[in-house]
């Protein structure tokens, strides 16, 4: 998917409202079930299927994007999970020739592995920031439920996903057109 930012504009923005739609449900349920520590980290999924299925120079202003609203909805700062998106998004990109999510249980484990590197860069982030490790050990406790949870759910998102962005889910290699 390359191409110039208008084609990206109308998929991203289709994008942006299903991560308003999920972070206003799961900050309006999560709470009514009990779960107030527990957040469900729908940007991340977002950011890893834009590092995983997309080609494009914008993804670090997409990221950006998702991220920025994202802070709408959560304490947490945009700039760190950007820097963390950004880096990840790297990463998947020297490794898109071994990467192929042409499983579900593949999707699911990938996603994890991911997730993991994103919280061990936002965690070196906040204790850069704050020199107190005991936030982090909270942190990675709240981390792994909602990994999971995300982890899971990753298979059935990124086949919506791909039809928002007109990714053709049947195509091994990542970020090609169609």
């Amino acid at each position: 998917m390359k191409g110039n930012f208008a084609h990206l504009i109308k998929p991203l923005g289709i994008t942006l409202l299903i991560l308003i739609v999920f972070e206003i449900l799961g900050t309006a349920f999560l709470p009514m079930m009990g779960l107030t520590k527990y957040r469900v980290p729908f940007n991340i999924l977002i950011v890893l299927y834009m590092g995983f299925k997309l080609e494009t120079p914008f993804v670090s202003i997409m990221i950006l994007l998702i991220q920025y609203t994202n802070s709408f909805f959560s304490i947490e700062g945009w700039e760190m999970g950007t820097v963390a998106g950004v880096m990840i998004c790297i990463v998947i990109s020297y490794l898109k020739d071994l990467l192929h999510l042409t499983s579900s249980v593949i999707t699911i484990i990938v996603t994890q592995i991911f997730q993991s590197f994103w919280f061990l860069i936002v965690s070196s982030l906040i204790y850069l920031k704050t020199d107190d490790f005991s936030y982090i050990i909270q942190k990675f406790w709240r981390f792994l439920p909602e990994s999971i949870v995300i982890s899971l759910m990753a298979p059935f998102l990124f086949r919506i996903f791909d039809a928002i962005w007109k990714m053709d889910s049947d195509n091994s290699e990542l970020g090609s057109n169609v």
